[in-house]
């Protein structure tokens, strides 16, 4: 069973070690243990961690200050990419943000979502338009594009 969990400061010495690795294995310019101490002492600063049984499989941690989220490291084990661990993490923060008053338009536009249209009086209680809103992700690297050119972004 996955399960999502608050690390603090109280019960980081189980966590942090593995997050740490995961840390490692997954960027070139990887965190230090006091960066994420000094995280855990920032009163704006959540890190979570996603567990199946004793297995930590990745973690998120972002800020939440008023009415804005900011995302600042996110990492799934190499071993268990490509499950929808990320999707969960960040799928979790979203509505962790939404349960707490943060607009979704706010949200979205800090992941780089853009209004690309409107479908007129599309909710009726009360009557307003829904916003049509896209985001361009890059392609994986080595994929080509209709234009022959080759992303360089590995995920």
């Amino acid at each position: 069973m996955t399960s999502l969990v608050q690390v603090t400061l109280e019960n980081q010495e189980f966590y942090l070690e593995k997050i740490l690795e995961i840390e490692n294995l997954s960027f070139s310019a990887p965190w230090s243990l006091n960066g994420f101490l000094h995280e855990l002492e920032n009163p704006v600063s959540h890190l979570w961690a996603i567990m199946s049984e004793s297995v930590l499989l990745g973690y998120l941690c972002f800020w939440m200050v008023q009415e804005e989220m900011q995302l600042l490291d996110l990492a799934v084990h190499p071993r268990y990419r490509g499950l929808g661990h990320g999707t969960f993490l960040l799928t979790k923060m979203i509505d962790h943000g939404f349960s707490r008053g943060i607009t979704a338009r706010k949200l979205y536009e800090k992941f780089g979502f853009l209004e690309i249209g409107r479908r007129k009086d599309y909710y009726t209680d009360p009557r307003e338009d829904a916003i049509i809103m896209s985001l361009g992700l890059p392609r994986a690297a080595g994929e080509k594009s209709h234009t022959g050119e080759t992303a360089g972004v590995a995920f």
